[in-house]
């Protein structure tokens, strides 16, 4: 028990460290690498210039005396830390040592700066990946609310013309379970994007669509119960009822949840429609049959 514990403890500092240095790494953009870079480069210089001596020291390999320039140390740290190495330049001394610690740290620069183009590409790519299946997962959530709301226009066409049939009747809490789980996938989209990163948070239109589908399909409901009632017909079974007092609560929270995905204006409108629609659907449930 005891073992288990400590690897989901580190299992879990694991993650938050690995998301530390993801989350660290994503915002370091090119400016701050050309920066960091540049002034490495000019701390070496200063360095190769500044503790230069008798034993440790940069050698001019042309004029065979040693560095006394500023800029000559610089150009030779720049040289150093891009690999080029044209010779005229030598260090001498513990000078070796540095110019190879130098010369490994541009490496990695440079292999920083080549997963981070790689990234930026990645990332576009998935982006626009994302878009497509985020708007293809709206647009499916749509097609289920209007599947659920041709459901009702048929069990309605039938009571009108008096072919429903009592298994119909009683068997309608299987369209409302599908509707409940619509409602339940949409919150499950909207959180999901405020949660990661990546993911997208839903935009103004594509809620305000939704939340007019919702409404729609509440209304549609309403009718369905409104006729229901007024024909006598035996529809108010126990698990019929626990999933529409399920499918106005999780409603509510829908509408919560994309508060902030609209204007105050639109969303105002919005709620008074699904409130009065509610409030029908809740008298049908507490009418008599």
């Amino acid at each position: 028990m005891f073992k288990r514990r400590f690897r989901d403890i580190n299992k879990a500092l694991e993650e938050f460290h690995q998301h530390q240095v993801t989350s660290w790494v994503d915002r370091v953009t090119f400016v701050h690498i050309l920066v960091v870079w540049a002034t490495v480069i000019v701390l070496f210089g200063l360095f190769y210039f500044y503790f230069s001596n008798s034993m440790n020291h940069l050698y001019y390999n042309v004029k065979y005396e040693p560095v006394k320039d500023l800029l000559d140390a610089i150009y030779f740290s720049f040289i150093t830390a891009t690999s080029t190495g044209f010779g005229d330049i030598l260090p001498l001394g513990t000078f070796k040592i540095i110019s190879i610690l130098e010369v490994v740290f541009g490496l990695l620069l440079l292999a920083f700066v080549t997963s981070k183009l790689i990234s930026i590409k990645q990332n576009a790519m998935l982006n626009e990946i994302y878009d497509i299946s985020f708007q293809e997962r709206i647009n499916r959530l749509r097609s289920t609310l209007l599947l659920f709301r041709q459901h009702l226009n048929r069990l309605i066409s039938a009571i009108e013309q008096g072919t429903i049939q009592k298994r119909e009747i009683q068997e309608v809490y299987v369209y409302i379970s599908q509707f409940e789980d619509t409602l339940s996938e949409i919150i499950g989209l909207v959180e999901r994007g405020r949660k990661y990163q990546f993911t997208k948070e839903i935009d103004s239109v594509s809620a305000e669509l939704i939340l007019n589908s919702i409404s729609s399909s509440l209304e549609k409901l309403r009718e369905f119960l409104m006729l229901s009632n007024q024909k006598k017909l035996e529809w108010k079974r126990d698990v019929t009822m626990t999933v529409l007092h399920r499918c106005i609560a999780i409603n509510e929270t829908v509408f919560g949840t994309m508060s902030s995905a609209l204007p105050e204006k639109r969303l105002a409108d919005l709620s008074a429609r699904n409130r009065q629609v509610i409030q029908g659907i809740q008298r049908e449930m507490e009418g008599k049959v």
